[in-house]
């Protein structure tokens, strides 16, 4: 079943206000493209999570779109905290958001326990620490302490998450929606398939015999696929490994630009609000920064160590 569609379509059709989204993007391929869509097309009341959350999470913030926010932490990496978190949460601009913490490794063991069925898994790593202090729209189901089943020793449980819908970028995928990744991979695979249902955008669309080809690349079966969107550059200004570079120039400068209120209106403005499309985007990069800054993103194509099959 073919399931190509746009942007503009996949996101209008398959997600709406007061939905819970796993984003993925886990340092690498955050579908950036598809965010900008949702905010073009003034989704509210989001409930998004992901562990490490970056520019992407406080540009929706910033935005106004998100209601609650399932967390580890929200950073902009080298240029420090996100700044629309930071005022949402210290002045309420434009809103005060509701945030659940939870660790870097719990996180995706909640998403991983939702990808299989199970309805909450055991986890150390939370034991001791100040999260437990502190529990915010999911109340006493943040967490439960049990006395261990098989030595009595106290065991910290916590919910698995099932997503209505996960949106995740990808460097290929066929037009059932098999999708593909090398590099980093992070809570991406278990994000996607502990949701109800997944958008997936890619770098390509390849055919079902290339997917075939190098089964253990394939993190989402078609059957979890509600729309497949090719939209080369989608993760940009984060970096897509075989396709392109981090573009930090562009980090800084919406780091500077979201310093204040105004600034952060004005970028959004420029680059979200004001911009029908991907192509749109990169049009209106090329003409402000040149084409060479946008070349210079492009990775030089290698192979990796070769790899048999044969059996």
């Amino acid at each position: 079943m073919n399931k190509i569609m746009n942007m503009k379509d996949a996101i209008s059709k398959h997600v709406k206000s007061g939905d819970f989204l796993f984003i993925g993007g886990y340092i690498a391929r955050t579908p950036m493209a598809a965010i900008h869509e949702i905010i073009r097309q003034g989704l509210k009341e989001l409930t998004i999570t992901r562990s490490n959350a970056a520019d992407d999470f406080d540009l929706m913030i910033g935005a106004g779109v998100v209601k609650r926010f399932i967390s580890t932490f929200l950073s902009l990496g080298l240029y420090g905290l996100g700044r629309c978190y930071r005022r949402s949460l210290e002045k309420g601009i434009p809103h005060k958001i509701e945030v659940e913490e939870y660790t870097n490794l719990s996180l995706p063991m909640m998403l991983m326990a939702g990808s299989m069925g199970m309805p909450f898994v055991a986890v150390k790593d939370m034991l001791g620490s100040d999260l437990l202090k502190v529990r915010s729209f999911m109340g006493e189901n943040k967490y439960k302490m049990i006395a261990s089943p098989f030595d009595g020793s106290p065991t910290l449980l916590v919910p698995a998450l099932n997503p209505d819908v996960a949106i995740i970028h990808v460097q290929q995928a066929d037009e059932e929606g098999n999708a593909q990744i090398w590099g980093i991979g992070g809570d991406c695979k278990v994000g996607a398939n502990a949701s109800k249902k997944v958008i997936i955008t890619c770098e390509r669309i390849v055919s079902r015999e290339v997917i075939g080809k190098d089964p253990s690349r394939t993190i989402v079966p078609g059957f979890k696929v509600a729309a497949v969107v090719e939209e080369p550059f989608g993760a940009h200004p984060g970096y897509t490994p075989g396709f392109y570079d981090v573009d930090f120039s562009f980090g800084y400068l919406y780091q500077q630009a979201s310093n204040t209120v105004e600034g952060f209106q004005a970028f959004l403005q420029e680059w979200v609000l004001g911009i029908e499309d991907r192509t749109a985007y990169l049009d209106h990069y090329v003409k402000r920064f040149g084409y060479a800054a946008f070349k210079k993103l492009n990775a030089k194509f290698d192979y990796s160590y070769p790899v048999s099959y044969a059996y």
